[in-house]
């Protein structure tokens, strides 16, 4: 009888193209988040297995099912075309094509959009609470591990900031400190919305304090903008929602006193701050080549003039970084780095036909969360463009990649 009850698990569990499909597609979720605080290697192995096992759980399908799920991603393969019509257009004028073949195998990651979103197995509700407390593990286990290193290299760190650099991280710190961010707002959610009964719940609070006191320390300006950019909706949901609107004046005092309290107590805040109001003193006296901040403006204004020149078809993403060199040059900014915000990139490399293509898809993807009005996919939609106006997000695999994921998730 006990073989017989074994042997029926393993079959319900892995007897049939549909059961193996969804292993397979919880192994892809869970690789995916491992690599957001881990490792790209990991990021790029988990969307992979989640696009083959979508592609496999669509041959399981009748032909009607097919068709429809089809036409249910039509807008998404539309955006998708646009988004590859974008990089497409920067080609023309191109000399040379090494960094516009770079670009256009990057955005190559889109294709799985329509693919996991038509085809994956059907999840429940159950499953992405359990990916969330995934995530929320996998940001305590890594906070931790940066907080260790933190304290066993702690003069070393310390002056390192002082000179700009972040504290380690086992990705890039930008990227790190947004996803974070995002688990952090998600925490917050969680507890307001009672997803978890109240022994999960307990360890949900108590993490999400954690991870909101650890993203002030890890002194990421990213990272705080958009946790300031989501707490603010999310406080104005919460008090509405509850009808507790008396309650805004203490909340926002209490974060007041917070970061008050954190800037006098978190070494790195204020050597963070200190670096910054620097940089941008030096800025204003011409003399911020050195400084990381200076190079974000200067690649900006390096961007924006070069964009004037090459309004419709821009320069072209093949002599794009020949291209900001001489035009850096002849207008004295130094540095030679793209610029530092996705819009200017597109324009600057494709010119505003590059940049319509491009905020047609990002529209065509964002319709159907406006308008299903569902706060969750509305907030995660905006920050995630929000890192477009100070990081050129798309132009990394990371990026694209933790785009594709969050997207297909919500």
């Amino acid at each position: 009888m006990y073989k017989t009850g074994l042997s029926q698990y393993f079959f319900n569990q892995f007897g049939s193209w549909r059961a193996l499909s969804l292993w397979g597609i919880n192994t892809g979720v869970y690789l995916t988040i491992s690599g957001l605080f881990a490792s790209r290697f990991l990021i790029a192995c988990g969307i992979i297995v989640m696009g083959c096992t979508s592609l496999i759980f669509a041959f399981t399908l009748s032909k009607d099912d097919v068709k429809q799920r089809l036409f249910y991603t039509l807008p998404i393969s539309i955006a998708v075309l646009l988004f590859f019509g974008s990089v497409a257009t920067s080609f023309i004028g191109s000399s040379e094509w090494g960094f516009a073949i770079v670009r256009l195998r990057l955005y190559a990651a889109l294709l799985l959009l329509p693919l996991i979103i038509g085809f994956a197995p059907p999840l429940t509700h159950l499953h992405f609470k359990r990916y969330f407390l995934y995530a929320l593990a996998c940001a305590i286990i890594t906070g931790l591990s940066v907080l260790a290193n933190y304290f066993l290299h702690q003069d070393e760190i310390i002056r390192n900031l002082s000179q700009g650099k972040p504290i380690p991280m086992p990705i890039p710190h930008i990227r790190y400190g947004m996803f974070v961010s995002f688990v952090f707002l998600g925490g917050l959610l969680a507890i307001i919305k009672n997803w978890y009964p109240k022994k999960w719940a307990i360890g949900v609070g108590l993490s999400t304090v954690f991870l909101g006191w650890f993203i002030l320390f890890l002194a990421v300006r990213t990272a705080w903008l958009i946790t300031l950019l989501g707490l603010i909706p999310i406080s104005f949901y919460y008090l509405y929602h509850y009808k507790k609107l008396l309650w805004a004046i203490p909340l926002f005092l209490f974060l007041g006193v917070t970061i008050y309290i954190s800037y006098h107590l978190i070494p790195s805040i204020r050597i963070k701050s200190g670096y910054s109001l620097y940089d941008w003193k030096s800025l204003l006296r011409d003399q911020g080549e050195d400084y990381s901040d200076s190079e974000r403006i200067y690649s900006l204004q390096n961007g924006w003039t070069l964009w004037k020149s090459n309004k419709w078809l821009g320069v072209g993403s093949g002599d794009l970084h020949k291209e900001i060199e001489k035009n850096g040059a002849k207008y004295h900014l130094p540095g030679n780095q793209i610029p530092h915000n996705q819009f200017l990139m597109t324009m600057v490399c494709g010119g505003l036909l590059s940049l319509f293509q491009f905020l047609a898809a990002l529209f065509i993807i964002w319709w159907p969360a406006m308008h299903r009005k569902k706060f969750l996919i509305n907030l995660m939609l905006f920050l995630y463009v929000a890192t477009f106006l100070f990081e050129p997000t798309f132009e990394t695999s990371i990026g694209l990649i933790s785009f594709v994921f969050i997207f297909t998730m919500i």
